[in-house]
């Protein structure tokens, strides 16, 4: 796996350029912001978040989590400051068109799906818009994690472990932008 240091040299549409990557971890780190990709697929990753803006280079840092953090599992995208938050993760990858126009159109049997519903799963059809799967984990200090703040995005783990390796994934759409703005928050 390589480590990737992104920084954001121009607007661009970052999140699309995630979705054209297919799967990627994400990380904002006390440094920066950084992406953990294999190794055949630098340069792929270098060129496409290139002509969203941003620049890619290698790094030689660790995405550990720091000793004596507790780990807390994201509820949404929203960015917490880097001196909150020690280690903060998020798992993408672009999800199947099939199952995903099926759930955006599954609605009642006797009623249509609504019209907004219906554009969505059009532009998705249409290679417009793309929709990403997400799964979040951040690491901070126990103190930290007791921050009204904090809880409004983070919920901490305490008992369910098994949770830490698997937390529920959530959807967002590229046009939403969420993940650009949560990695240069």
């Amino acid at each position: 796996m390589a480590v990737l240091r992104l920084e954001r040299l121009a607007a661009g549409g970052i999140d699309d350029a995630i979705a054209a990557l297919g799967a990627i971890v994400l990380a904002r780190y006390r440094d920066g912001s950084f992406a953990e990709v294999d190794d055949a697929r630098v340069d792929a990753t270098v060129r496409a978040f290139a002509f969203a803006g941003v620049r890619a280079s290698a790094a030689a840092v660790v995405l550990a989590p720091p000793a004596g953090t507790r780990v807390a599992i994201g509820r949404d995208l929203a960015a917490l400051a880097y001196d909150l938050v020690a280690l903060d993760t998020v798992h993408v990858r672009t999800l199947p068109l099939g199952p995903e126009t099926r759930r955006l159109l599954r609605t009642w049997p006797w009623r249509r799906p609504a019209a907004a519903r219906r554009a969505r799963c059009r532009d998705l059809l249409r290679g417009e818009d793309a929709i990403l799967g997400w799964r979040r984990r951040a690491w901070a200090a126990t103190g930290v994690l007791r921050a009204a703040e904090v809880r409004r995005v983070l919920r901490p783990v305490v008992f369910d472990h098994a949770a830490i390796g698997t937390p529920p994934e959530r959807r967002t759409f590229a046009r939403e932008r969420a993940l650009g703005a949560w990695l240069f928050a």
